[in-house]
Order: structure tokens, then C-alpha cells, then sequence
């Protein structure tokens, strides 16, 4: 088994020992998944089609209606749209289209998701297809589930399908056949004339890696009046190269002759042919057709080509992360620096998708409150406060104690000179013993005397208050061995950690915090002979790296403190 440990926070290069890392994206559905849901800020849920809104095909006859759907250029009555997710921040749709399946028949033959971030541009795409006689089902589960749970394309059978050779101006394609849904599944961006004009965009996963978008501009276009007019690397479709000529043209395919039922895709709300319109399509199409993707752009007033999507940079997070991984492969979710308001819609939309927290810290940057957490599956209940005084937090526990509840996860933590708590409670009877905010003899001699009782450290956090390091421990009944340090500097620390890794002992417990404008740290060993790997002060932007690298090798988070 592996067993790498410590490499110092300022030698980056020598993880290679480790060996060359396969990605962390892509290679499966829920890893995939993942990715997406860290980048993009809300998840993907289990969804049942014919709760969606069907789409309107309005004078349907012989196969012609009013707004037919532009991927296949067809009326397709019966299917579906739904707004999964929409907020501020972030939204996930899903369109579930029938593709010849009986319209009351609860099966489809083609369900596809967009996930998308509003504020970095962060996109994902999900397919599932299925042709007749074959169907896929309207009971849609997770693609964090994995393919085994519901027939997914993996990553880069999606990626096959190249969805950006159509969305190449934006995560949404706002024809008609989706802008006429009204209420509660309304199409994000659908009364938003400058959507997808100048918003960020890009592609997550390794899979997608190689998918581009450009914009084509010509000076004085009407085209390029409201939004993006893109061309991408994957075909010669596209907003410019294809939809601009559709939507001004004289008819479609499919569709019913011009009217205030039947409107033109463009320009909004028109019902007649414009032959300008149409001129000012196909002169952004004459731009388009110059892209080649490996010589030089257009780049003049009557044609100019750029590059607008590409992979994102880890974000510039606040903070100095210490992580310490173990060997394993369970799912976890996370969430960075996020305030209390975004970190609490993420627990709220988690909860009943079966997520329970598994490492919660909040800290301070600049007297802001920002919040880390890691999630992993289960079903178990747990209560929580965030930022209470020692009473209400007192109170809280005195309350929930007899009623069977004990502390999983305890986070003081000090903001303008003030200690608050931050606590999680789980379902247990099991004994627990704590002392709040005790200069260390205080806490030693307490300590001293639990340890010959049969008690051990369950939790452990130091705290700095006016320069002096206050100790927050909870003891829960054990025998097992532990070694501890208290406030050493690292290389002190580094070479206890050194003496005791050949010895068999483990991190159980690790606190790094500033004192004084110095880092120290506080830890506690148990015995073992697991593999570990820890960073220490890291970046977040470094930190994220090596998370991506090491899940792929089957390592999962055990302990996460950023000061």
C-alpha cells in the first residue's frame, strides 16, 4: 500500500513520487458528476419527466406546428421541459424529449440536462438516448448515482455528441419551440434580450477539455444587436454558421407558415420575412465560414472571430488549506469559502438526496465568515447551529442531550474578539465529556485525570483570543492510545510526525492556527499503519489540484482546516 506522507508546503514538485496521476474527471459518471457540482455550486437531482411542462406544439397537423423543437427540426409532441434547479447563482434543466414514443406513456427517446454556474460560466451536459422499439424511462435518477443506477452516456459519450456545435454562444438555446413555456418551468434567460451576450462560459471536465466557442462579430450587425453569435471547433452548425440563417429565413422545416401563432424564431416577436434580417444573417455566416481553428482569426471591423470559453483557473479562494487524505473510494461532495448563505442552500438542497455532513468549519477572513464543508452519503438525522454564543450553544446541547443527541462535529471560532460556536449533532447515547475555551494547564489537568478514567479525545480545537491559545475539547469513552502536541511549530512538529509515522501512528486530529503572526499547530495520534497524505498551508488554487489528482487515486478527505 501506499504510504505517502508530508511534503513541505513549498515543494510542490516532488509529489511526482507518487507517480503519474490518471484524471479526476470524466473516466465515470459520478466522478464526472462531482466535478460539476464543486464548479457549478448545486447539483444534479433524481427528476421524473412528466412533471416537466410539455411543450407546447400548437396546429399540429401532419407533423407541422407552430414552434417546432431546432435540434431536430420536428414538432415532437409530448415532450417535456423542467426547470430543476434556478437561482440566483446557478440553474440545471432537463428537456425529455419523445422522439416517437406514445405521448401518456411515461418513456422517452432522448433526455438531456444543462447545468449551469451564472457567475464563472461553469457548464455541464448530461445525455441519455435511446432508440425505438427501445425506450428510456421518465423516472430519471442522479448522474451521481452512476450509470448503474440509470442508463447516463458516460462523460465521453456526451462529449462524442458535441452539444457545443449547437451551444456555441451559451449554455441555452432560446428558440421558440422552449421560449413559449410560462410558469414555474420557464426557460432561464427566456425575457432576457441580452442573454447569452457577453455572460461567462465554459466547459467542465477533462472530456469536454478540447470544446471551444468563439464569438463572430461584423460591425454594425443586427445579429449582434442582443447576444453572442457563436462558432465552435465541433462542426459547422451553430448560432452563426446555422441558427442565424434558420431564424430569419423564409420558412423551416416543419413549421407553419409565419403568423402571430406561428412567429419567427428572429427577430423576436416578428411574423413576417425580413429580407435584411436575412441578409444580416448570412453575412455573420460569411464571417463564420473563415474560422479554422488553427490559423490565424478574422480580425477586422467586417469580420472578427474570438475566443470566449476555455477551461476555467481554480478560483482565488481566501485562506491557507492543511489537508490530510486516507485510502478510499466513498463519495464526498464539498463545498470553499462559501458564505453561510450559499453554504446553507447547498445543505438544504443536499439533505434529501441523501448527504450528511462530514466535516463542517467555518473561519474568519477580514471579519467575514466563510464556510468549508464536506459531505458524504447517509441517511442519519443531525442538527446544527452556526455562530452562536456559548449560551445559546449551552442551552442547545443541555436541551437535545436526554433527548439523544451528541456532538459530531464542534467549531469554535472567534470574530471581532467574540467566540462562537458552530456544532453538529448526531443520533447516539454514547457518554461525551467536554470543557469550553480552558488555558492549556487547565485543560491538561483535566486531561491528565480523564485519561486514567478510560476517556480520550473525540474532538480538539484550539482558539486564539487576545493572543492567547484557549483550548475547546470534547472526550468520548476508549483505551486506545494517543499522542499528543500542543502549539509546536512545524518543523518541530514535523519531526515528531516523522518519528511517529515509523513507530504506527496516525493522524486522529490536526489543528493548525496563527498565533502571535506565527502558524502552529496542535495534533493528536492514534495508532495504525494506514497510508496518509497531507499538504500544509497550501493554496487553495494548489490544494485543488492535488484533490483532483489524489481522488482519481482513491483518496479521500480525513481531515480539512484552513486559518
Amino acid at each position: 500500500m501506499l504510504q505517502a506522507r508530508l511534503l513541505a508546503p513549498w515543494i510542490c514538485a516532488l509529489w511526482i513520487f507518487i507517480g503519474a496521476s490518471t484524471s479526476a474527471y470524466g473516466e465515470t459518471l459520478e466522478a464526472y458528476s462531482r466535478t460539476c457540482d464543486l464548479a457549478i455550486g448545486v447539483t444534479v437531482p433524481d427528476f421524473v419527466c412528466d412533471n416537466g411542462t410539455e411543450v407546447p406544439a400548437t396546429h399540429l397537423v401532419n407533423g407541422v406546428c407552430d414552434r417546432p423543437d431546432q435540434l431536430h427540426q420536428d414538432c415532437d409532441p409530448g415532450s417535456r421541459f423542467q426547470v430543476l434547479t434556478n437561482n440566483a447563482s446557478a440553474y440545471v434543466v432537463a428537456h425529455c424529449r419523445k422522439r416517437g414514443n406514445a405521448i401518456n406513456n411515461g418513456q422517452y427517446g432522448d433526455i438531456a440536462v444543462i447545468q449551469h454556474n451564472r457567475i464563472n460560466g461553469a457548464t455541464c451536459f448530461y445525455q441519455a438516448l435511446q432508440a425505438l422499439p427501445q425506450s428510456l424511462s421518465g423516472n430519471v435518477k442522479a448522474p451521481s448515482k452512476g450509470r448503474g443506477a440509470w442508463p447516463w452516456l458516460t462523460p465521453a459519450g456526451t462529449a462524442a455528441i458535441g452539444c457545443a456545435a449547437c451551444h456555441d454562444n451559451g449554455p441555452i438555446i432560446r428558440s421558440p419551440y422552449l421560449t413559449q413555456i410560462t410558469g414555474a418551468n420557464k426557460l432561464p434567460g427566456a425575457s432576457d434580450p441580452t442573454f447569452n451576450r457577453d455572460q461567462p462560459y465554459y466547459f467542465v471536465g477533462d472530456d469536454f477539455a478540447t470544446w471551444k466557442a468563439y464569438k463572430v462579430e461584423v460591425n454594425g450587425n443586427v445579429c449582434n444587436g442582443c447576444h453572442r453569435m457563436g462558432v465552435s471547433n465541433l462542426g459547422n452548425g451553430g448560432t452563426a454558421r446555422d441558427f442565424g440563417i434558420r431564424a430569419t429565413a423564409l420558412s423551416q422545416p416543419h413549421k407553419n407558415p409565419h403568423s402571430a401563432d406561428s412567429p419567427m424564431w428572429m427577430l423576436p416577436g416578428q411574423t413576417s420575412y425580413s429580407q435584411a434580417n436575412a441578409d444580416a444573417a448570412a453575412t455573420i455566416k460569411q464571417c463564420a465560414d473563415q474560422f479554422r481553428e488553427n490559423s490565424p482569426l478574422p480580425n477586422s471591423p467586417s469580420c472578427k472571430i474570438t475566443l470566449f470559453t476555455g477551461p476555467a483557473a481554480a478560483p482565488t479562494l481566501p485562506g491557507s488549506y492543511t489537508a490530510v487524505w486516507k485510502p478510499s473510494t466513498e463519495n464526498e461532495i464539498q463545498v470553499y469559502g462559501w458564505t453561510y448563505a450559499d453554504y446553507r442552500n447547498k445543505y438544504d438542497q443536499l439533505w434529501p438526496l441523501g448527504w450528511r455532513l462530514y466535516s463542517l468549519e467555518p473561519y474568519v477572513v477580514n471579519g467575514v465568515v466563510l464556510y468549508n464543508a464536506v459531505w458524504r452519503p447517509s441517511t442519519e438525522g443531525e442538527i446544527q447551529v452556526y455562530g452562536w454564543t456559548y449560551e445559546d450553544y449551552r442551552r442547545q446541547y443541555d436541551q437535545i442531550w436526554p433527548q439523544g443527541w451528541r456532538l459530531k462535529i464542534l467549531q469554535p471560532y472567534v470574530v471581532s474578539g467574540q467566540v462562537r460556536y458552530t456544532a453538529v449533532w448526531h443520533p447516539s447515547t454514547d457518554g461525551e465529556i467536554q470543557v469550553y475555551g480552558w488555558k492549556y494547564t487547565d485543560y491538561r489537568s483535566k486531561y491528565d485525570q480523564l485519561w486514567r478514567q478510560g476517556w480520550r479525545l473525540k474532538m480538539l480545537q484550539p482558539y486564539v483570543v487576545g493572543g492567547q491559545v484557549l483550548y475547546t475539547a470534547v472526550w468520548h469513552p476508549s483505551t486506545e492510545g494517543e499522542i499528543q502536541v500542543y502549539d509546536w511549530q512545524y518543523a518541530d512538529y514535523r519531526a515528531k510526525y516523522d518519528q511517529l509515522w515509523q513507530q504506527g501512528w496516525r493522524l486522529k486530529l490536526l489543528q493548525p492556527y496563527r498565533v502571535g503572526g506565527q502558524v502552529r499547530y496542535t495534533a493528536v495520534w492514534k495508532p495504525g499503519n494506514g497510508g496518509e497524505i497531507q499538504v500544509y498551508g497550501w493554496s487553495y488554487a494548489d490544494y485543488r489540484k492535488k484533490y483532483d489528482e489524489l481522488w482519481a487515486q482513491g483518496w479521500r478527505l480525513q481531515i480539512l482546516q484552513t486559518y
